[in-house]
């Protein structure tokens, strides 16, 4: 009896020399020859090669905007300024695959798109969330509009946002920007 190592050097004895030399050779780890790499090898990134990141922004635009409000454009329906806040930025993309769509047709077409009812009213916003939001909303619109629109938006946003207006009529600088929001495509 015995271990099987034992009884397969028992059998590995057995054979001929020649048998043994196979064997030796079949289990002999082979000795791969490595090419030498120095004198190929190249800098495949550097410094220089790098995109600029959004001077001034909160990281939590590096999440990028989501897919579902991209959705929301192509199907030519209202994107709310509330998503792109912060908090919903960060929702959409860690919890994004949970939310509700809903169902709509745009021409000949069914979309499945955000459910808008699972977020915040946009009238109850904060001021200092409305300002995060159109920075992001403006750093969007840089990276998909025209530069009419990047202008038309940088305007809309920095007269609302001026002096003490923000604090002393923000109820009404809210709903005059949703309003012209609403009335506005990209």
């Amino acid at each position: 009896s015995g271990t099987a190592l034992q009884q397969w050097i028992s059998a590995f004895a057995q054979l001929s020399p020649n048998s043994q030399n196979q064997g030796a050779t079949i289990l002999t780890p082979k000795t791969v020859v490595r090419p030498n790499i120095s004198t190929v090898s190249k800098v495949l990134f550097n410094s220089s090669k790098e995109a600029l990141s959004g001077a001034g922004l909160d990281s939590t635009y590096n999440f990028g905007i989501h897919s579902f409000i991209h959705d929301l454009l192509l199907a030519g329906q209202y994107c709310p300024l509330m998503l792109f806040t912060n908090i919903n930025t960060e929702h959409l993309h860690c919890e994004g695959h949970s939310l509700k769509r809903c169902k709509i047709n745009v021409g000949s077409v069914s979309c499945h798109l955000l459910d808008l009812s699972q977020f915040e009213n946009e009238l109850d916003i904060d001021p200092l969330s409305w300002q995060e939001a159109y920075q992001h909303y403006l750093t969007w619109i840089k990276d998909i509009g025209d530069s009419h629109s990047v202008l038309r938006w940088t305007n809309h946003f920095t007269t609302l946002s001026k002096d003490d207006a923000v604090h002393k009529n923000f109820c009404t600088i809210i709903e005059f920007d949703v309003e012209t929001c609403q009335n506005y495509t990209l």
